[in-house]
């Protein structure tokens, strides 16, 4: 089932989410990033581009999936940006249509439950500073889909392993998420 784009928007606008909405494009590797906090977009990028000019690359592009992270956030803003309110006018004007969300897959609070538990699983290996880097992995090496697949899962906890120099603590990591997702 396809889903207008400015749709997807108008809904986490309206529930107030916070968290990251990522877009992928035909033949484009890099991703199209909205930030929202409580429903209002404050950050855009897509590859070196920031603000104003992403807006403008959607035009001219086929957005194949789409993925919404919750609580994902950045400390900077995008000062040139329009509304959330013009976003979702000009992205409607646009008519831009992507694939909706696999039943099959992980919903955002069990991907919420999942992600906690991998979280925990790397601060207990490295510190406090796994929590910063599982967000950071999440918000820009990680590509997954919409929600996120258990091999989606597979291949975060792979990157976030190789943040652990020590064999014995990343088997230990390895087996911790393990016991929660199964199939490492």
């Amino acid at each position: 089932m396809k889903k207008n784009l400015a749709d997807i928007i108008e809904n986490l606008y309206e529930s107030k989410s916070t968290g990251l909405l990522t877009i992928i494009f035909a033949s484009e590797k890099n991703l199209f990033k909205f930030y929202f906090k409580t429903g209002q977009i404050y950050y855009l990028s897509f590859g070196f581009k920031k603000g104003m000019q992403c807006l403008n690359e959607i035009i001219s592009r086929e957005p194949v999936s789409y993925n919404f992270i919750p609580q994902i956030s950045v400390d900077i803003t995008s000062n040139d940006i329009p509304s959330t309110e013009d976003i979702i006018t000009t992205l409607r004007n646009m008519n831009k249509f992507i694939n909706s969300e696999d039943p099959m897959s992980f919903h955002s609070s069990d991907f919420q439950k999942i992600k906690d538990v991998i979280k925990t699983a790397l601060i207990r290996q490295i510190g406090p500073i796994g929590s910063k880097i599982t967000e950071k992995y999440i918000a820009e090496k990680w590509i997954p889909a919409n929600p996120p697949s258990k091999n989606d899962l597979l291949n975060l906890v792979n990157l976030l392993k190789e943040e652990i120099e020590d064999p014995i603590s990343r088997k230990e990591f390895l087996n911790e998420v393990n016991k929660f997702i199964g199939g490492l």
